[in-house]
């Protein structure tokens, strides 16, 4: 590897590498002593990366570095993803991310073990001032999964989404995402259908939508989401919609994708401003 040059921020670092990454240039952010390392995989493209690099110091807000952050926009995380099912892979999660799927896992396992008491004790209650006596209820839903395809298709979406808003801001900022949004998303739910629902479906869309409109709206912080990723589940949303895939709680689904674009926004906007002064 080429040290390629040295950033006392991480945000500018990421979005250098995303811009390298764009480009076809191989790159890694690694954290020295404080400061932000970015490294050339291939010292061959030294060249091609040194006048990126200085048309990137001379105007780092510039359009182009904006639309490159977008293209390229999955995570940089500065090393590599270890492989699922390895202890690496599983020390590799950071703690809320890894909180939140032990749980998940663990009560879905509780009707074979112990009956339906744990669903009944999390599930929405049945009136809305009973919420008042257990609160834990306005959340806990997101936690239940009816099925293993389900909580499957949730884990593996919470894992990787849950853990990008991890790394790149903290657990403190998942934690309020997970919470507004699965408050938002159960009681939407409720008042449309009834209680009889559950999934981590709601906060997954949240995440999704956070991680989209941040990105669109800091693309200097260097991360967010790649096109693809975005456009294939609003297809599945719309797919859900249509009643093709069975009884779905489409209704969390939309409104946590919305409560998600919302605090995406406000959160890029304040990071903007911390960054630029914009």
């Amino acid at each position: 590897m080429l040290e390629l040059v040295r950033f006392s921020q991480r945000q500018p670092a990421l979005l250098l590498a995303q811009a390298l990454v764009a480009e076809g240039i191989d790159a890694r952010v690694t954290e020295e002593q404080q400061q932000q390392v970015l490294y050339l995989l291939a010292p061959e493209q030294y060249a091609q990366a040194r006048a990126l690099l200085d048309e990137f110091l001379a105007a780092p807000n510039s359009p182009r570095f904006q639309e490159l952050a977008w293209q390229g926009s999955e995570p940089v995380q500065g090393v590599s993803q270890p492989p699922l099912f390895t202890g690496n892979w599983w020390r590799s999660l950071p703690p809320l991310t890894r909180l939140v799927f032990v749980a998940c896992v663990a009560i879905f396992a509780t009707p074979w073990l112990m009956g339906p008491q744990v669903y009944t004790a999390l599930s929405f209650p049945a009136q809305l001032s009973e919420l008042t006596s257990q609160p834990w209820r306005l959340l806990t839903p997101a936690l239940l999964h009816l099925s293993v395809l389900h909580i499957v298709f949730n884990m593996l979406w919470w894992l990787d989404l849950g853990r990008a808003i991890e790394r790149m801001h903290s657990g403190r900022l998942l934690l309020a995402v997970t919470v507004i949004s699965a408050a938002v998303s159960n009681t939407a739910q409720f008042l449309h259908t009834g209680p009889a629902f559950g999934g981590l479906s709601g906060v997954v869309y949240a995440l999704l939508g956070y991680l989209w409109i941040f990105g669109r709206v800091c693309p200097e912080a260097g991360f967010g989401l790649r096109k693809e990723i975005v456009i294939m589940m609003l297809v599945w949303l719309v797919v859900c919609m249509t009643g093709m895939v069975g009884p779905i709680a489409n209704t969390a689904h939309v409104t946590g994708l919305l409560s998600g674009c919302v605090m995406g926004a406000l959160v890029g906007l304040w990071q903007r401003k911390n960054l630029y002064g914009q």
